[in-house]
């Protein structure tokens, strides 16, 4: 028998897959109540169970053998930007995703270190006046210029966090994160998604990185990081004068500018009171009409994340790995690491200006 296969990451695994215990029953051969067990950590897994595992769940031993914990299971855990009517097993599918990005990233910091000169802070809400003050408060910290946030990743990378943009082949989420230290913060978002909606998305995780930290859960959480990432991407100095006059076709125009949705220029009117209650239904009455409550016209430029691709190709420049090397060091199939770690990118801004160095003996530094 074996006594190190750790329980949570065979459901991990599991879940990963989107896959129910009946499931991997019948691709496995194994039981679902022995499964259960397994997941349980009532019964060690055998040998043999062990792979058949492997060959059912597409994971190496080593996974199965790794430390570490699921999360998600709390709503504190874990935050989403999401439709209530998502599926649990989407859910847990991406919340499992997660995981397994944050665990992957503790071997590969092992041998590299990010250091920043800025990071995510926390603040507490009875601190400040407002929300949209906590947002002022983070965009002054950065130094980010008045006016629309350039590369939203970028400044986020370079708050040292993770950043991974995935197909989650379900609409009904946005995005994901967590921060479990010491691991860096992880935010992974849908690339499915619009462009500008995904902006919204990590601007939304930024204000839940933010004012939610070890906060006890509250109905209101929702709602304070919609505020946050509509204050943080359109302060109010800086836009409030150009949200007139309130048509479609300047909301189109400003769209460009501020690489937001029409929908949130709309909304962020309406908030600062630029125009009337009246008038923000009649407008989202003319984007409806116009088939553009779900995908707009005119794109934005869609933003691509870079710190994790580059710390994946020092590995290979500085410490002469293969790809499946970093499969191997990953715990992952190599076509699983080619999927997660290198999706199909679909528009790109110019590479960061990320700088590299040796560090002693202890492998190599990652400045951002």
């Amino acid at each position: 028998m074996n006594e190190s296969v750790n329980p949570e990451m065979l459901t991990l695994a599991r879940e990963i897959r989107g896959w129910t215990q009946k499931y991997v029953s019948e691709a496995s051969g194994i039981s679902q109540g022995k499964i259960s067990k397994y997941e349980g950590g009532i019964a060690h897994v055998k040998d043999s169970d062990l792979s058949l595992f492997v060959n059912a769940l597409r994971f190496p031993a080593d996974f199965f053998y790794q430390k570490g914990f699921r999360l998600g299971n709390e709503p504190s855990e874990i935050f989403h930007r999401r439709r209530r009517t998502v599926a649990i097993r989407d859910l847990r599918r991406i919340d499992g995703l997660v995981d397994l990005y944050r665990l992957g990233s503790r071997y590969l910091l092992n041998a590299f270190e990010i250091t920043s000169s800025t990071s995510v802070p926390s603040l507490a809400l009875d601190e400040y006046d407002s929300v949209a003050q906590m947002a002022e408060a983070v965009r002054a910290a950065w130094k980010i210029p008045a006016g629309p946030v350039r590369d939203l990743i970028g400044w986020l990378e370079h708050a040292s966090c993770l950043v991974f943009s995935y197909d989650f082949r379900t609409d009904k989420i946005d995005e994901a994160v967590q921060w479990i230290p010491p691991s860096p913060p992880v935010i992974v978002v849908n690339k499915s998604a619009p462009a500008d909606r995904v902006r919204f998305s990590l601007a939304h995780a930024l204000g839940h990185l933010v004012m939610h930290r070890d906060v006890v859960p509250y109905k209101e959480m929702e709602d304070e990081a919609n505020e946050f990432a509509a204050a943080f991407l359109m302060p109010k100095e800086d836009i409030e004068h150009e949200l007139e006059p309130a048509t479609i076709q300047h909301m189109l125009e400003l769209k460009e500018y501020w690489k937001v949705s029409m929908q949130s220029l709309i909304r962020r009117a309406n908030k600062l009171g630029v125009i009337t209650p009246r008038r923000y239904m009649s407008l989202f009455q003319q984007l409806s009409r116009a088939g553009y409550r779900k995908r707009e016209p005119f794109p934005i430029e869609r933003e691509s994340p870079q710190l994790v691709q580059r710390l994946l190709d020092s590995h290979k420049e500085h410490l002469d790995y293969s790809d499946r090397e970093l499969a191997k060091l990953l715990k992952v199939h190599i076509d699983d690491y080619y999927d997660w770690y290198y999706p199909k990118k679909i528009i790109e801004f110019p590479t960061n200006d990320f700088q590299f160095g040796l560090r002693g003996n202890s492998g190599v530094s990652l400045e951002t």
